[in-house]
């Protein structure tokens, strides 16, 4: 490896390794702020609430269909439909979303 090639490596290693520089400056209130960059997951909500207020609403409505035995079924049924949606609107949601945000603290 010749010269330039070593010193070429050793930019880029350095580069590599060294950690991302944090903005500092003076906010309105004449206040020294530091700032960086924080890479955050979001929130995949709880798995159990969006099937169970589908059961909810889904027998609710199915409750105003049919009489006797009939009510029963439809009722039953709506809430089987409804917690099968809330389960779909979740699964909807299990893919893991990264959002990048500014962090910014005082100084001294």
């Amino acid at each position: 490896m010749d010269v330039t090639n070593k010193l070429l490596v050793a930019l880029v290693a350095a580069g590599l390794s060294m950690p991302a520089m944090a903005e500092v400056y003076t906010n309105e209130d004449g206040q020294r702020v530091e700032c960086h960059y924080e890479q955050t997951q979001s929130d995949k909500g709880h798995p159990v609430a969006a099937p169970l207020a589908g059961a909810v609403v889904g027998g609710v409505i199915g409750h105003q269909f049919g009489g006797g035995r009939g009510n029963d079924i439809a009722t039953a049924a709506g809430a089987v439909g409804g917690a099968y949606a809330g389960q779909k609107y979740n699964d909807g949601k299990t893919e893991d979303s990264v959002a990048t945000r500014k962090v910014c603290e005082p100084i001294g």
